[in-house]
């Protein structure tokens, strides 16, 4: 959107003096017994003059104009009610025109744009704009001449609005395809014609013009591949010249008494009929070359979108080449299809000494065969995908297996089915079982002296008068111990979840046995559970980590309950490729937007919630702890509409779900098994 000032004054003159100098010469063109002119070219003049000034402006415009055609219509002898209606119409006409291209067409110069018509769809609504225009303007004009009783007859609405459109048309287009031409950059047709080619075109157009008007057959037609050839071939402002030379061509030729029209008695008949031709060749010439502009448009823009994909595919190689993961694609036969330079590093790691190709082909087989001693089904510092590949030193390497479902963009079955994810995690799972053992070891061997602090405190307790201060002492001191055996149970629940066994297996989350039943125990007797599917889909993973990681979210819930409303949890479950999206909603206090990346941490409690409600800070570490253990991610959000919480997160689907997306295939079998 571009911001128009003032019409410079050389220029208001120059539109002015062309608007007289056209009307003079229209007026020419009146026929005995008449009042109307035959054309009226000076109507695209005044679109222009309107268009080029300031829309803040338009009364600079409008009045001269008015004064102009008052003159000229006078001057030349046109009666006093025909003066004053024609300068009427076209004033009115002209706003009117202006006012809708400004609406419809913002992108045209002088509406607010850059540019002229590049598109069939501001054609049409030019036309649509000079076609209101120009019945207002002959539903004015006819009444001045009826009013006036002179030279009326049935064609008088007619000629006036097919010699005011034919010049908002041809004038006013090809004057503004001649502004954006000398103001703007216009680029040559994509598959362009030359100069030698122009040439020939005007002379073959010349040739046929004249032979079509020498002789007395219908054959006008032919004309319109000539029309066609120009848009087609070259930039639409030359193609308007040209359907404009033809078109006035035939109207002279027509005028001088030549061709198929000059048999017509009625001369104003006979000019209707050739205004229609040069309407006809001009909206063909336009339209094709509007098409043109448009295809050209999408070359580019194609052109353009290739190079930003090549870009794109050049950078996205350099980032996967600059990666330490390992990256394998996989087709649906499990055959390779790309990798990195972090997976083809890896590969020579297993198979020293061996072509690329046989490397990959050997990792990708430990990968997704591996022994089912090494992996995290039976090696408690691996987690589920993790995978111990043996090396020829005799040293291990631990990867952490990942894998995303890829869709097929040809839709077939040779398209990439998989991408391989490889992490090596080696020192990271030798470091894990050490320090979650002396955890462990330190929680349990701190429970024994607990427990005995924690009887000798009841034992006190006991003896003690209930009004004694003493026994308020007590009652604190048995707080503290309780919080403490809280804090240790945590402690060893999260060195469970973080380096126990996992025994991965098809676990149900709903019905009897499911998951999501089980922590419904936990629920208080006004709280409420509620499985928004029927059946929830069950997920491979291992049964008492599960357990666990439902029964913290559920537990979280009700501690976290508003005071006076009770807990209500909402589990809902879909299907996404191999995994499966769980959501956990609750009704609680909610957690504050800056806190959600903070809550999953070790003993971090927000301060909403410190004050009010009782917690260790470990429940949703371990939860988190769970989920990573499986692969997949853990999130809070916010529930909508509130108040509460979501917590989303992902787990292996199960292997024997009977969902049939994605398609099952030995690749997918294999990587559930990984």
């Amino acid at each position: 959107m571009t911001t128009r000032t003032a019409l410079p004054l050389s220029r208001a003159l120059a539109f002015g003096a062309s608007y007289a100098v056209l009307a003079v010469l229209a007026r020419l063109t009146v026929v005995d017994g008449q009042t109307v002119s035959l054309v009226w070219p000076g109507a695209g003049v005044a679109l222009l003059w309107l268009l080029a000034e300031s829309p803040h402006r338009q009364r600079w415009v409008l009045g001269p104009l008015m004064a102009i055609h008052a003159g000229i219509a006078w001057f030349t002898g046109a009666p006093l009610l025909v003066v004053f209606f024609g300068a009427l119409s076209v004033t009115w006409q002209t706003w009117l025109a202006v006012v809708l291209l400004r609406r419809w067409c913002p992108t045209l110069l002088g509406a607010g744009g850059t540019e002229s018509f590049r598109s069939p769809r501001a054609l049409a609504y030019t036309c649509a704009a000079g076609v209101l225009a120009s019945i207002l303007g002959a539903a004015i004009g006819a009444f001045g001449v009826w009013a006036s009783g002179s030279g009326w007859d049935s064609w008088v609405p007619l000629a006036w609005f097919g010699r005011h459109f034919t010049g908002i048309l041809v004038v006013g287009c090809i004057g503004h395809l001649a502004w954006e031409w000398h103001t703007q950059h216009v680029a040559p047709r994509a598959r362009g014609g030359q100069r030698l080619e122009l040439v020939v075109l005007w002379v073959a157009s010349a040739v046929v013009v004249i032979a079509i008007f020498l002789q007395s057959l219908p054959i006008i037609f032919l004309i319109v591949p000539l029309c066609v050839w120009s848009a087609a071939r070259f930039p639409t402002f030359l193609a308007a010249l040209h359907a404009l030379a033809l078109g006035l061509g035939s109207l002279v030729l027509t005028l001088a008494g030549l061709g198929p029209a000059a048999r017509l008695d009625d001369p104003v008949l006979a000019i209707l009929v050739a205004h229609v031709f040069l309407v006809a060749v001009l909206l063909t010439g336009l339209t094709v070359g509007t098409l043109s502009d448009r295809i050209d448009e999408l070359v580019v823009r194609m052109g353009q979108a290739r190079a930003r994909a090549a870009e794109q595919a050049e950078l996205l190689a350099e980032m996967t080449e600059s990666m330490d993961e390992g990256l394998i694609v996989l087709d649906r036969a499990g055959r390779i299809e790309r990798s990195n330079g972090a997976s083809r590093r890896l590969a020579h790691r297993v198979s020293p000494g061996t072509p690329d190709a046989v490397a990959l082909a050997d990792l990708v087989e430990l990968v997704l065969n591996p022994a089912s001693d090494h992996t995290g089904a039976s090696r408690a510092e691996l987690g589920v995908g993790d995978v111990q590949v043996p090396l020829d030193s005799g040293d291990d390497l631990v990867l952490s297996v990942s894998r995303t479902v890829l869709a097929s963009e040809r839709g077939d079955d040779d398209g990439p089915g998989v991408l391989l994810v490889l992490k090596e995690v080696t020192e990271h799972r030798q470091g894990i079982r050490p320090l979650v053992s002396f955890a462990s070891t330190a929680a349990h061997d701190l429970r024994g002296p607990l427990t005995a602090i924690r009887a000798w405190l009841d034992l006190a307790a006991a003896d003690l008068d209930p009004d004694s201060d003493t026994l308020a002492s007590l009652r604190r001191a048995q707080g503290a111990a309780g919080q403490l055996a809280d804090l240790i149970d945590d402690l060893l629940a999260h060195a469970l979840a973080e380096a126990g066994d996992l025994l991965a297996r098809d676990v149900p989350l709903s019905g009897a046995e499911g998951a999501v039943t089980q922590a419904s125990v936990l629920l208080g007797p006004d709280d409420v559970l509620e499985v928004v599917d029927a059946g929830l889909p069950p997920v491979h993973a291992d049964e008492i980590a599960v357990r666990q990681l439902f029964a913290n979210l559920v537990d979280n819930a009700v501690k976290y309950a508003r005071p006076g409303v009770p807990a209500r949890v909402r589990v809902s479950a879909r299907r996404r490729g191999s995994r499966v999206v769980i959501d956990v909603e609750d009704n609680g206090v909610g957690v504050d937007e800056r806190e959600r990346a903070l809550i999953f941490q070790r003993f971090h409690r927000s301060d909403s919630v410190r004050a009010g409600f009782r917690g260790t800070g470990m429940g949703l570490s371990i939860c988190q702890t769970i989920v990573h253990r499986h692969g997949g991610s853990i999130e809070c959000l916010a529930a909508e509409p509130g108040p509460g919480s979501v917590f989303r997160f992902d787990l292996p689907a199960a292997t024997s779900d009977g969902d049939p997306t994605p398609p099952t295939t030995p690749l997918d079998d294999a990587l559930a098994n990984a």
